[in-house]
């Protein structure tokens, strides 16, 4: 909300919410100075509202024109909505960025300071940059998918640096530039490219922003900005319900059911190109 910056909030069947969710709502209020209107589909305010409601500023309508003056202003004429057509099924975006977000490599945060120079790509190939149309696309997703902003930002910056799930992990709130709009993640022992800044693209931004954010709430400078390396599955099922996929194998190579994601299939394909490698440097040569 701080992020986006949204302004409104409203609740529906606010009636049923419990006295601790109420009160939450109401910090969230305090915290973002949101307009929050809570709606109750019932005669009288119940008694866990009334409770939480007992310290807040507040104002009570029971008529529906008193109540459309106080959320939209001056009363407009509006022509009756007009029905949607059905949409269709999201389609999956193959996304060549995310091949790294399932690796093998195992880089770690670090622990003395640390002065990241802007990334050189010299041990893997940069990622491509969205198009405007799909950067759009991409971020309409991610709004849609899930409301978790450190996960969120996590997949927005595995879009934007191609690194692995255990190198975002390594990013800590201090890491995060606003105003230089760079974002720094380490690597100290050089799996990839070492420890370097990215450019953090414009649509990006609003993520970075609402994962600063909600690191600041919880508990400060030490821990991660983005996923932990134990979000796997999460990361993963939130790129999946947004449509977000690396390239997938060929139908004759697939080792999975048909419509499961292979996150791991470029990496499969490196580690058996090794092998191979090391086997044919193993065989003894011919006098």
């Amino acid at each position: 909300m701080t992020a986006l910056p949204v302004s409104r909030l409203t609740v529906l069947r606010a009636h049923r919410l419990t006295a601790r969710r109420a009160m939450r709502l109401l910090q969230l209020h305090a915290l973002t100075g949101i307009h929050l209107t809570l709606v109750c589909h019932r005669p009288h305010l119940p008694a866990a509202l009334q409770q939480a409601l007992r310290t807040a500023d507040y104002s009570v309508t029971a008529d529906f024109e008193a109540a459309r003056r106080h959320y939209y202003g001056t009363p407009i004429a509006e022509p009756p909505p007009a029905d949607e057509p059905a949409r269709p099924a999201i389609r999956w975006l193959t996304l060549p960025a995310l091949d790294r977000l399932i690796s093998y490599d195992s880089p770690r945060p670090c622990a003395a300071p640390c002065m990241p120079t802007p990334i050189v790509f010299r041990h893997r190939t940069p990622p491509a940059p969205l198009t405007p149309h799909t950067a759009q696309r991409v971020a309409h997703r991610l709004h849609g998918a899930s409301a978790h902003p450190r996960l969120a930002a996590a997949l927005a910056t595995a879009l934007f640096t191609g690194a692995s799930l255990q190198q975002l992990a390594t990013a800590r709130p201090r890491d995060y530039d606003d105003a230089a709009a760079t974002l720094a993640l380490h690597d100290r022992t050089r799996y990839t490219d070492g420890c370097a800044a990215y450019p953090v693209p414009p649509w990006a931004h609003v993520f970075l922003r609402a994962a600063a954010c909600f690191a600041r709430l919880i508990s400060g400078q030490d821990t991660e900005l983005l996923a932990a390396p134990g979000d796997r599955a999460h990361l993963l099922r939130l790129a999946e319900t947004a449509r977000l996929r690396p390239p997938q194998p060929p139908a004759a190579r697939r080792t999975g059911p048909a419509g499961r994601v292979e996150w791991d299939w470029r990496e499969r394909q490196e580690a058996k190109r090794y092998e191979a490698m090391l086997a044919v440097r193993a065989r003894p040569s011919r006098g």
